[in-house]
């Protein structure tokens, strides 16, 4: 149930905030703010019970060691997107880290085991791929969109590592895609 909250939180935060920059109602700076205060607050929350903070905690976030981890990781990730791309291609970044990586875990329920990596089925891949996709194409063409999204979703497959530490697909999504979709 965990799972589903979160996967559930993490496409309409994605979807909130393409809404909320296509319209520029916020923009990258605000962002930047938002991602400060958001590690303040979870450094302060490891110390003390910040009533809001503890309630969405415990009802979105996995058991790690830096709290809030999740929303931080996004977050670098929306942000990258931003700064990295033309707003258009960071949109649909941020789409396909939304929807995408929140779809592709209804894979679970599937029998096609990813053959790198057990823990994931080719049926989400496929998903993620569609979902993510239909989002994309708002903002750029569909060979870019589908390009972008299957690449991405290929990668938030796979466990990619530097130097053996394991690269948060929250961060890995929308760059990935954000550099195939730039290429067309």
């Amino acid at each position: 149930m965990l799972e589903l909250r979160r996967q559930g939180f993490h496409a309409l935060l994605g979807l909130f905030l393409v809404i909320l920059l296509n319209f520029n109602l916020i923009n990258l700076k605000i962002l930047i703010i938002v991602f400060i205060l958001g590690i303040l607050t979870s450094i302060l929350s490891k110390k003390y019970k910040i009533k809001g903070i503890e309630w969405f905690l415990k009802n979105f976030d996995r058991e790690v060691n830096v709290r809030g981890m999740g929303i931080i990781t996004y977050f670098i990730g929306v942000i990258l997107a931003l700064f990295l791309f033309e707003k258009r291609i960071a949109l649909a970044s941020i789409i396909i880290l939304a929807f995408g990586d929140s779809f592709c875990h209804l894979g679970r329920f599937g029998s096609l085991k990813n053959p790198f990596n057990d823990l994931k089925y080719i049926e989400g891949i496929l998903i993620g791929i569609a979902v993510s996709t239909f989002g994309a194409v708002f903002f750029v063409s569909f060979l870019q969109a589908l390009l972008g999204s299957s690449i991405a979703m290929i990668f938030e497959s796979l466990d990619v590592k530097i130097k053996g530490k394991k690269i948060d697909d929250n961060i890995l999504v929308p760059v990935i895609a954000g550099i195939v979709m730039s290429l067309l």
